[in-house]
């Protein structure tokens, strides 16, 4: 059975490590194929990597979050680590495994990394069209 894979977009390089490390510690088998620091970086480590989760920031220069998610809408899980809690419904809405707030507290990432074990092999969710 192949490694899960994941890329993890965050626009704050300090956070950006922390976040990988965390993951590395909680998750040995994911493998990290990309870390972007920026929306446009994420899309294209999207194309080019096709990853099994993303974890993404809501917030970043170039494409937000968001954006990135509808465009990875049925191809990944997407996890949301951001300090936005105003988010957190609509993401929930459209698919998202989970919504972590900052800062990222390793037993609050263990939790989304036990639901995305549970999930990884299951089809990702498509976007659904929002109401608003």
């Amino acid at each position: 059975m192949k490694a899960p894979t994941a890329i993890v977009a965050e626009d704050e390089a300090p956070l950006r490590e922390q976040l990988l490390e965390q993951l590395h510690v909680l998750w040995p088998e994911l493998q990290v194929v990309g870390a972007a620091a920026d929306g446009i970086e994420a899309l294209r480590l999207l194309e080019q990597h096709r990853p099994d989760i993303l974890f993404l920031d809501i917030q970043m220069p170039g494409a937000s979050g968001r954006e990135v998610a509808r465009a990875a809408a049925g191809r990944c899980h997407i996890v949301f680590v951001t300090a936005f809690d105003q988010h957190a419904v609509e993401a929930f809405e459209q698919g998202a495994v989970d919504y972590v707030l900052k800062p990222v507290l390793p037993a609050r990432l263990f939790s989304t990394v036990s639901r995305l074990r549970e999930r990884i092999h299951t089809e990702p969710p498509r976007r659904k069209r929002s109401k608003r």
